[in-house]
């Protein structure tokens, strides 16, 4: 066994009167101490297991444990349409790298929602699932398209700092973006979602401006899917079919 996800649910009240004359939070204290000392134990013994932190769909995302797990979970959400802010927002609490996000390209699936679902977790850790098994080839390919895409920037993911260019995304925005700034600040990763609105939208790229910047989409790879240009101060993306998710690569020539 390589990999443990760890879905760990379970309801706290605010404290315990295990504890006797101690303060009302010192047993819930005391337990996550204890968790934490065990699972790090867990992981002495079994140095080579993979621990992904669940918590009921991420809803425990915390420093102390990731400190110690490799992985955490996001989110159980399995509407494609609803990930998107959640996908967005993740780097507030998450490393990238440690973000898990989950994609479920289906067969039922056309194929903008095909791309729309992994696209949006192509700036995090994916996390690949849905019937892949009964998908045609040419939706698989979809697949293997995105998971290159992937595997080719996964590198920069580990070092890169988040950015909001559209601010923090809200529950129901109809565009949405998440920047990841890569240290050096030459070349920079966003993805764009689009769930509604206008077409077109101007992405300020503000830690770029002035500077002469070169803007590859990178998934889709069909061109007819979206595009982005580069204005001197950020970027006009255009979607023009919903839902979609653009995932561009902005790097300073020169």
């Amino acid at each position: 066994m390589g990999y443990l996800k760890l879905d760990y649910n379970i309801v706290v009240d605010p404290g315990t009167q295990a504890t006797g004359d101690l303060a009302p939070g010192a047993g819930l204290l005391g337990h996550v101490h204890a968790y934490l000392d065990w699972l790090s134990g867990v992981l002495d013994r079994h140095p080579g297991l993979v621990v992904e932190n669940c918590a009921s769909g991420g809803m425990r995302m915390d420093g102390a444990t990731l400190a110690v797990a490799q992985l955490q979970s996001t989110s159980d959400q399995q509407d494609p349409l609803r990930y998107p802010p959640i996908a967005a927002a993740a780097p507030t609490a998450v490393p990238p790298e440690q973000g898990a996000v989950w994609a479920y390209p289906q067969p039922e699936f056309d194929d903008d929602l095909i791309t729309t679902t992994l696209g949006g977790a192509l700036l995090g850790r994916i996390h690949l699932s849905g019937h892949l098994d009964r998908m045609s080839e040419h939706q698989l390919a979809l697949v293997r398209d995105a998971v290159t895409v992937y595997k080719s920037i996964r590198g920069d993911l580990a070092r890169a700092l988040p950015f909001w260019p559209l601010g923090l995304p809200g529950w129901t925005d109809e565009w949405l973006a998440l920047g990841l700034r890569v240290p050096g600040d030459r070349t920079a990763y966003l993805s764009v979602w689009r769930r509604g609105g206008p077409a077109e939208l101007r992405v300020p790229v503000r830690h770029l401006a002035g500077r002469t910047v070169r803007a590859d989409v990178l998934h889709p790879s069909a061109a007819e899917a979206g595009r982005a240009v580069w204005d001197g101060d950020g970027l006009t993306v255009s979607v023009p079919r919903m839902p979609g998710a653009l995932l561009i690569r902005v790097t300073q020539d020169g």
